[in-house]
């Protein structure tokens, strides 16, 4: 086998293998990762065996290599999941980035062929510590099922007098990061991941494979939700923010709006919504109160996001 390390002249043969892959989502696309390419020393690599047979987005870390520091989920892409095929494969990864290499790899529900080989294979060479996540299926109209009464009463009502906007300019992403940063800075003095140059680039770099669903008053924002339609069989819920200057109504606001993501979702066939984890410090801290809000107020069903480290 021969291994490249990845240069833009390979951009297009990376894509097109992503997208033809078993395993690969967004995530994985040089589309995704080159929107901010200047914030991490790239060092991904190709792999050939007569045909390219795997890619491997990663960056340097520190004295180690991450796949991918960049983006919500990473890992080594493959064309099919032949037991013996990835284990020489991954093998032959660990020896490149001479056994100092770790991921963050996305659970089942992304894809049709369960990536049970791999975690298999990965938990020989590393330790797995596991973060709780959230999802849905889209199939199985789970906003009717919502446990608390009032939450149901509230969002029966609300949906008669609101819709969802889908957003389709440069305002509506400014003044959703807006209520995005006042949020994140009141509940807990931090920043979103992205600055607002970031987000609008993010915006740009990948339009088709996302999109940001609103619900407005008189045209103020009352919650909004950036999705990321990562795969063909899951979107991802990246952003979930509602103004909190109207207390009343943003918490029907974003089930509003989840529930006609999830509607959106299973008209595209889509099957999963992903509502992202509920845990800091790879897994070792539990945020109690998010966990409630995805499990109990939004009817998510808990899954992992595995991250294999050293």
């Amino acid at each position: 086998m021969e291994i490249k390390k990845y240069d833009e002249s390979l951009a297009k043969e990376w894509d097109e293998f992503v997208s033809n892959s078993i395993n690969g989502t967004i995530y994985h696309s040089r589309k995704f990762l080159n929107y901010h390419k200047d914030k991490f020393q790239d060092e991904s690599i190709l792999i050939y065996d007569n045909e390219l047979v795997c890619v491997v987005p990663c960056c340097k870390k520190d004295n180690n290599y991450f796949s991918h520091s960049g983006a919500t989920y990473g890992g080594p892409v493959f064309k099919n999941f032949e037991l013996l095929k990835i284990k020489k494969i991954i093998d032959l990864i660990f020896e490149y980035y001479k056994n100092k290499i770790e991921f963050r790899i996305a659970g089942n529900i992304y894809f049709n062929v369960p990536q049970n080989k791999l975690f298999f294979l990965l938990n020989q060479k590393l330790k797995i510590k596991l973060e709780l996540s959230w999802y849905v299926n889209n199939f199985d109209n789970w906003f009717d099922n919502i446990k608390n009464k009032r939450n149901k009463s509230y969002l029966d009502k609300f949906e008669k007098n609101h819709n969802i906007t889908i957003a389709n300019n440069n305002d509506d992403y400014i003044n959703f990061h807006n209520i995005l940063s006042k949020n994140l800075n009141e509940k807990y003095k931090s920043n979103p991941t992205h600055s607002l140059d970031e987000f609008l680039i993010f915006k740009n770099q990948i339009e088709e494979n996302q999109s940001l669903y609103l619900v407005k008053k008189e045209n103020i924002i009352l919650g909004g939700v950036l999705v990321v339609k990562a795969t063909n069989n899951c979107w991802y819920t990246f952003y979930i923010s509602k103004n909190s200057d109207y207390n009343s109504t943003s918490n029907c606001s974003i089930l509003f709006i989840m529930k006609n993501i999830s509607l959106d979702a299973r008209k595209n066939n889509v099957k999963y919504l992903d509502y992202g984890i509920s845990t800091e410090d790879k897994g070792l801290i539990l945020n109690e109160g998010l966990s409630i809000f995805k499990e109990e107020t939004l009817c998510g069903n808990s899954d992992f996001r595995y991250n294999f480290m050293i």
